[in-house]
């Protein structure tokens, strides 16, 4: 649908405040909405036999590696900018930066997002729902790395606005937050929508949601295919590229080809794939392109208003999907490339294969999206540099007004109901909710990549930075007294275990239970090279003693559990389980009244939170975080709890562990991750990480000095 120009010349024309030229204000409306291309297919077009898939060395076409570096240029004009002061600029200067407050002060929709926003636009832009779902009125959608959620949220939304009566059912799959060996660079660990739903997502054979393998690529398409036709596929996955902007596409393009191919295999016939991606300059990208306008009727680019116009985020929107038995001569050789090596050392399809004319669309879609970006950096850079004119603030004000206004009239958005919202007006009250992931960059890039030539006294300094920052300094995220204490005990209710299988961690890279920024720093430190032997030695002398008396009670029955530090070469799911042996060994030890102090327990991963769980609320009278790196479990009134719950979890550990599985929990994260005793632990975690970079940085300077 495009923009009705007349309405708004017309509503433009009453009000006297404006003062630029009507007929220019619709036409920068027009272009803001209007960013479009949209494939020509011809009936000459063939896909080459399968044997010819996957056989040729990666391939260039002088046009689009022209554009590659045109946009390469733009971009490295960006390198010298700290890029907080930068984005907040662009923030600024983004003509749909009042979309979202317009939204949430008229409609107030659920989990409203940016996300939220440009699915909305591609949904009504394109009428997304398939002819089959309108006349069956029902529809299974299957959303691929989708954290945290708000394409789900925003479908709901256009669903009951404008189809009410098809009955409709989604899965969902991203990489899993509540697993801990996943990266925080590549994942989203907001799971606000997530923790009140994770019913409908799916994390694959090893829970690990990891889409590139492919056992859990099927293990998706079989649960998503279980509830019905899937009529509708989104995949919104994208790769951490801040070390590399000038390589977002080759850095992303196997991770979409994982997405496409299993949407390929998910999706039935007449249904809708959406998928975000970036530039068109790779033989890979250009390949893909020429396999999906073989199995759509309509191929469509286009980047939403609300997509921030710097940034090379384009979605494709394809429609009437031919079905999948135009697919099935090909899955075996494109299983071949799943995941795997072929993938970026052969090209999909050689050059010889991609007819002349579709080549010609690619570069022509490509040179309009890179024109557009090109001219938005250059602008900002103009802005940057006159950011003090008022001509200017006044000038961005009208715009991000107009272009809120067109949103709300063009999108036809109206308020549902909360009984028609999926979390029935929950998410409305998650504002309070401990975000352990908040936006957090340092730095220009030029920067960033110098870190690799300093010197090891530089890098201890530009490390030691970050302990001045902003997020090191919230006294509220620490302890800071002797000792939090955290009472739970409750009576003979039943605490049911709900055991959480996966693969075995052999790292912890992620973890729920502590703010992100504070566990970056202490990976970044422990895993530099040339801090390793200092960083060893000083973990060797950690003082095992400790003094009891601030806890302000009878010590006399105390005992003191110190577990080893971890070793850097050993996985660490085996070490976890060696420490919950020792800590299982001890509490059967314990007597009545007892009380245990625990030193470098490990409290980032969910299996450890489980266990400290059920011996707060089942075993122990209370429990205690200290400020000085220990967790007390006070008062032992409970052994046979104690002996029974551990013992289950130690029988299940020893039946199912193996190279490809381990337990990963025993209770729901909805139990272990709320309230008070995820908050306490989360801040007992900043406290202990934050110590631990402290004293880590110290014995380095020491060392050099």
């Amino acid at each position: 649908m495009q923009y009705d120009r007349e309405s708004f010349l017309q509503s433009r024309s009453k009000n006297a405040r404006y003062n630029r030229p009507l007929e220019s204000d619709a036409d920068e409306l027009d272009n803001l909405f209007n960013k479009k291309f949209k494939f020509r297919f011809s009936s000459e077009w063939r896909l080459p036999d399968a044997g010819a898939w996957f056989a040729e060395p990666p391939w260039t076409v002088k046009e689009l590696s022209t554009l590659k570096s045109r946009l390469n240029f733009h971009k490295s004009q960006l390198n010298d900018f700290n890029i907080e002061e930068w984005s907040a600029h662009t923030r600024r200067r983004n003509p749909a930066g009042d979309v979202s407050w317009r939204i949430r002060s008229q409609i107030n929709p659920e989990f409203l997002t940016q996300a939220w926003t440009k699915f909305y636009e591609c949904a009504y832009t394109y009428n997304i729902i398939a002819e089959k779902a309108k006349s069956s009125r029902k529809m299974v959608s299957l959303h691929l790395c989708e954290a945290p959620g708000a394409f789900i949220a925003s479908l709901n939304h256009y669903l009951k606005s404008h189809y009410p009566n098809i009955e409709w059912q989604w899965i969902a799959s991203t990489l899993n937050p509540y697993y801990e060996g996943n990266s925080p660079s590549n994942m989203i660990s907001d799971d606000r929508f997530m923790f009140h739903t994770l019913d409908h997502w799916e994390f694959g054979r090893d829970n690990t949601g990891n889409l590139m393998d492919w056992e859990n690529s099927q293990s998706i398409i079989r649960r998503a295919k279980e509830l019905g036709e899937v009529l509708l596929v989104t995949a919104d996955g994208s790769i951490d590229c801040l070390q590399k902007p000038d390589a977002q596409e080759e850095v992303t393009s196997p991770l979409h080809y994982c997405e496409i191919v299993t949407a390929l295999q998910a999706l039935s016939e007449g249904g809708t794939l959406i998928f975000k991606l970036f530039t068109l300059f790779e033989h890979s990208t250009v390949s893909l392109m020429y396999l999906i306008n073989h199995l759509f009727e309509e191929v469509n680019i286009y980047k939403p208003v609300t997509s921030r116009q710097g940034n090379s985020e384009v979605y494709a929107v394809c429609l009437k999907y031919r079905g999948s038995e135009h697919l099935q001569p090909y899955l075996p050789v494109l299983r071949s490339g799943y995941g795997s090596d072929l993938y970026c050392d052969k090209s999909l399809f050689s050059l010889q294969h991609i007819p002349q004319d579709f080549l010609k669309q690619i570069e022509e879609c490509a040179y309009y999206f890179c024109s557009i970006q090109c001219q938005v950096i250059n602008n900002n850079l103009q802005a940057y540099l006159t950011r003090n004119s008022i001509a200017f603030q006044v000038d961005v004000k009208k715009i991000k007004s107009w272009v809120a206004t067109a949103f709300l009239a063009q999108y036809e958005l109206r308020p549902l109901p909360c009984d028609q919202e999926i979390m029935r007006g929950a998410l409305h009250q998650e504002d309070h909710k401990l975000n352990t992931n908040p936006r957090y960059h340092r730095g220009s890039y030029s920067e960033r990549q110098s870190y690799t030539g300093m010197t090891l006294k530089e890098k201890c300094k530009n490390l030691g930075s970050f302990l001045h920052t902003d997020i090191f300094l919230k006294p509220e995220i620490f302890i800071n007294e002797p000792v939090r204490w955290v009472e739970m005990l409750e009576g003979a209710a039943d605490l049911p275990l709900a055991f959480t299988y996966g693969k075995p961690l052999q790292a912890v890279n992620s973890s729920k239970f502590i703010f992100v920024p504070i566990y970056k720093l202490y990976l970044q430190i422990v895993g530099e090279p040339e801090f390793r032997d200092t960083v060893v030695s000083h973990d060797s002398r950690t003082d095992t003693s400790t003094d009891l008396a601030y806890l302000q009670c009878d010590t006399e029955d105390w005992k003191v559990l110190s577990f080893p530090v971890l070793n850097l070469d050993e996985d660490y799911a085996t070490y976890e389980k060696k420490c919950f042996a020792t800590l299982l060994e001890n509490l059967e030890q314990l007597t009545a009244g007892d009380s245990l102090f625990l030193r470098n327990f490990n409290t980032l991963t969910h299996f450890n939170i489980s266990v400290l769980f059920i011996l707060c609320k089942k075993c122990f009278e209370k429990l205690g975080f200290t400020s000085d790196n220990g967790i007390v479990l006070h008062n032992l009134v409970n052994k046979n709890a104690c002996s029974v719950y551990l013992n289950k979890i130690k029988n299940e550990c020893d039946s199912v562990r193996s190279d490809a599985k381990d337990v990963l929990s025993a209770l729901p994260v909805q139990i272990t991750n709320s309230e008070q005793f995820f908050n306490n632990i989360v801040f007992y975690n900043n406290t202990f990480y934050r110590n631990k970079c402290v004293k880590y940085l110290c014995a380095i300077e020491q060392r050099i000095n």
